[in-house]
């Protein structure tokens, strides 16, 4: 395949070709799919070889960008990333624009694609990251045979349920504490405005779930992202004083029975460095399948 020579700007209705070419990454990008389904992303473009006509040709590449985000979306097989954009990577016409009106806070994506993406944004417009965190990104199809469907906590009174509305103000530590310690970059500053509309929208769509023990709540898990036939877990948290009791096993566990008669193909990314927790998704099943990579811009 040759190099890529120029981005096209995607218009609604989207051409068929991106679906199709998202169809064929689904497991790899559900955040950006995610969000550009949802409407959040405000700027598309898809990259052609020269001379490529929109219509005749496949699509080589897919950036998305989006109240501050930016996804990109080129994997075709482990190491063909750079194979196909031989020559580098140009950013799309106009793309400094955008930025001024919409600055540049982060970029996530396979960890090849994240390399590709970075060297760009580091030759032409002189951005570097000020963090960067790398994940496994794991997946898992359940089945009524899944070990997912039978797993419980150590602690005999736990209660996982649907959270409602009226948990907000209980649930609200427990959301500060995951955006805190997993989510938060580097010197970020804690925002509990943000966080509060967040969990809210949770609760109103029904995707978060509550850990209970003893008429306390204990642990978080919830539905951050989904795409065509893909749901991903996020927003995992057990307090400090309730964790090694299997209670974010059993909340996993919990979460994937409760949604996958809806869809049953589920995603998650981990951090290399949580071992307790890529030991958890190691006993549900769940198995690795790229390296994942979220890169923050001051």
């Amino acid at each position: 395949m040759n190099g890529v020579k120029f981005w096209k700007k995607l218009k609604k209705p989207v051409h068929y070709k991106t679906k199709e070419f998202l169809q064929n990454r689904e497991e790899y990008c559900v955040s950006a799919i995610s969000r550009f389904n949802s409407g959040t992303i405000d700027n598309a473009w898809a990259a052609f070889s020269e001379g490529a006509l929109f219509c005749k040709k496949r699509i080589s590449g897919l950036l998305f960008y989006g109240k501050g985000l930016l996804f990109p979306v080129f994997h075709f097989s482990p190491g063909q990333t750079k194979k196909i954009f031989a020559e580098g990577l140009p950013l799309p016409f106009l793309f400094s624009l955008i930025l001024k009106n919409d600055p540049l806070h982060a970029a996530q994506g396979l960890a090849d694609d994240m390399e590709m993406l970075e060297t760009v944004l580091q030759k032409e417009k002189g951005f570097y990251p000020a963090s960067t965190y790398d994940y496994e990104l794991r997946s898992l199809s359940y089945s009524a045979s899944s070990p997912a469907k039978d797993f419980s906590s150590s602690a005999a009174e736990l209660v996982i349920r649907k959270a409602e509305a009226s948990d907000t103000g209980a649930l609200f530590p427990l959301q500060a504490g995951y955006e805190k310690e997993e989510v938060l970059p580097e010197g970020a500053e804690f925002n509990p405005v943000s966080c509060l509309k967040i969990l809210q929208s949770l609760i109103a769509e029904k995707t978060i779930l509550a850990a209970e023990l003893k008429d306390k709540l204990v642990g978080k898990i919830n539905i951050n992202a989904q795409s065509y036939n893909r749901f991903q877990i996020g927003g995992v948290y057990v307090l400090p004083e309730y964790r090694s009791l299997g209670i974010a096993r059993a909340m996993t566990a919990a979460l994937i029975r409760e949604f996958a008669p809806q869809k049953d193909r589920f995603t998650l990314f981990v951090k290399k460095n949580n071992i307790p927790a890529r030991r958890v998704y190691d006993s549900l099943g769940f198995k690795k399948i790229a390296d994942y990579r979220i890169s923050y811009f001051s």
